[in-house]
């Protein structure tokens, strides 16, 4: 009899742990729904020109240098994964932040998170996609996407980027939510903060991001 039982507990657990790594590393496979640019709701395209991004990032961020070694790391916070957001491997971008950028980057994720739980939905992390550049990852970044530009916010240490086509499911409970749903709601979680004055915003159509500066 113990023998059964222990065998079922063991299937059970077996099972159960495929069923959460397949919702957990493998979301692609669930249909999402839409996964274009115009999966954000148009109130959410936030328009906020580089111009823009470009006064404050210069007035509150750090000097921009051109190589990696240069970039002063005492004075920046470093960004890696947590409870409310995802960093993803990072390629043409190194993980930091000023202080304001990185505090406004977490309650980002925080309110996110609460407002699918208020919603009843299955908790994800957003996925930052982009953070600090130096000139010499802008000049590689521009190799690939040959929108990217040369006068970058993101030198400035306090811009970063949020993918709002994919996001990192952390739970089975809840109901599941459509990339649409998903997206919207991380919309009114930052239209939010950007009427606050927290931020300027860009809805990147092509880089499938929303392009954030600090304020702060």
């Amino acid at each position: 009899m113990v023998k059964r039982f222990l065998v079922l507990a063991f299937l059970s657990a077996l099972a159960y742990g495929a069923w959460y790594g397949y919702c957990h590393y493998y979301p692609r496979f669930k249909y999402r729904g839409n996964t274009t640019a115009k999966v954000v709701p148009e109130r959410y395209r936030f328009g906020d020109v580089n111009d823009v991004h470009l006064r404050v990032a210069r007035k509150t961020g750090i000097k921009p240098v051109e190589r990696r070694s240069e970039v002063d790391t005492k004075q920046l916070e470093k960004i890696v994964s947590c409870r409310y957001y995802k960093v993803e491997r990072l390629t043409h971008s190194v993980p930091y932040l000023t202080a304001g950028a990185r505090d406004l980057l977490e309650e980002m994720g925080k309110h996110f998170q609460e407002a699918l739980a208020e919603a009843g939905l299955e908790r994800h992390r957003i996925i930052v996609t982009s953070v600090l550049r130096t000139g010499e990852d802008v000049k590689r970044l521009q190799k690939v996407n040959g929108n990217a530009s040369e006068n970058s916010a993101h030198q400035y240490a306090t811009t970063f980027d949020i993918t709002y086509i994919r996001y990192d499911r952390q739970s089975l409970r809840g109901n599941g939510a459509s990339y649409k749903e998903l997206s919207a709601i991380l919309g009114r979680v930052i239209e939010k903060l950007r009427k606050e004055g927290r931020c300027y915003v860009k809805y990147e159509r092509r880089q499938r991001c929303f392009h954030i500066t600090s304020r702060q």
